[in-house]
């Protein structure tokens, strides 16, 4: 008989250590994804606006390189030196445009936007990034940088003279074919159908599974616990057994904290990605120490029990010697 009640409670055991661990994964979450201050720990301290600035200024030379050629190779000394002073001149324009303050902006309102939505606040994206102030700016600087230009070098590249630099810069802003706005909900819809749905349905269902349920779980373990061993004993297995699945989770944030298991695990070559490896490393640790704390306080709180468990064994077992 003893021994199925330690073979039936082992099991139970195991349920809970990963209902346990699932449940330290959601307030980790919690932690994270779902708050607003984790991302601008994330933006402002590793200077993402930075990293997606140099990106775009990267990019966007040959976007603009092939509307311009419409993706033909230019061979023509004259003509490719003059694709070449255009290419250089709006690209200059949109990257300065779109500075790194502005693009930080922009990257808070969308991840806001995100947590309300996993939050359960709102049940659409409704960030909108405004570009008309931008292209204002971009008419203004490509203006500018026309104004270096004499009038046979302008007349080369656009037919026409400096009194039309204007005109061009306004044509130009009009070729590129930005939009004034983007409209986020718009834009996941369109690439990803259907996914905010999938994302509410399947927060609803962890929020339920992991809000009230849990600790209807624990409540139920703990009096098994104290069912089959009576108070003290069940006490101590069940401070054990918050304890392990406390470590199990805190090992295994360890473990995942290193770039070198990430890499083995998911298979990613972390090199290959345009985000150094110490950026990378720093977003990790932040993430790792962020789901830290709940595992802490199952170490703790498991190991409080425990001794309180052993602490009332030992007085029922004097008080039987007696």
């Amino acid at each position: 008989m003893k021994a199925l009640k330690i073979i039936v409670l082992a099991l139970l055991t195991c349920v809970f250590i990963a209902y346990g661990i699932g449940f330290m994964v959601y307030q980790g979450i919690g932690n994270t994804m779902m708050n607003q201050q984790y991302y601008r720990s994330v933006v402002q301290e590793n200077n993402i606006s930075g990293l997606v600035h140099n990106e775009l200024g990267e990019m966007i030379p040959e976007i603009v390189r092939d509307g311009l050629t419409g993706g033909n190779p230019v061979t023509a000394p004259a003509q490719k030196a003059a694709v070449d002073a255009q290419v250089s001149l709006i690209s200059t324009a949109i990257t300065d445009a779109l500075d790194e303050a502005w693009i930080e902006q922009q990257v808070l309102l969308v991840t806001e936007d995100v947590v309300n939505l996993l939050k359960g606040e709102k049940r659409s994206l409704s960030a909108v990034i405004d570009i008309s102030s931008k292209l204002t700016v971009i008419e203004q600087n490509i203006a500018e940088g026309l104004d270096a230009f004499s009038d046979a070098e302008l007349m080369a590249m656009f037919g026409a003279p400096r009194a039309y630099i204007p005109t061009i810069s306004e044509q130009i802003v009009g070729q590129l074919g930005l939009p004034k706005s983007l409209v986020i909900n718009d834009l996941v819809e369109d690439n990803a159908p259907g996914t905010i749905e999938m994302i509410l349905d399947y927060m609803g269902a962890v929020n339920t599974a992991f809000g009230i349920v849990f600790w209807i779980v624990v409540v139920v373990f703990l009096l098994l616990c104290i069912l089959f061993w009576k108070v003290g004993s069940g006490l101590q297995w069940f401070g054990i057994s918050t304890a392990l699945t406390g470590g199990i989770f805190l090992i295994s944030t360890m473990y995942f904290s290193k770039l070198s298991a990430i890499e083995s695990v998911s298979g990613t070559d972390l090199d290959s990605l345009p985000v150094s490896s110490s950026v990378i490393e720093n977003i990790v640790s932040l993430t790792m120490s962020k789901m830290n704390q709940m595992p802490i306080f199952f170490i703790i709180g498991g190991f409080i029990l425990f001794v309180l468990g052993l602490l009332i064994y030992r007085k029922q077992r004097l008080a039987n010697l007696a």
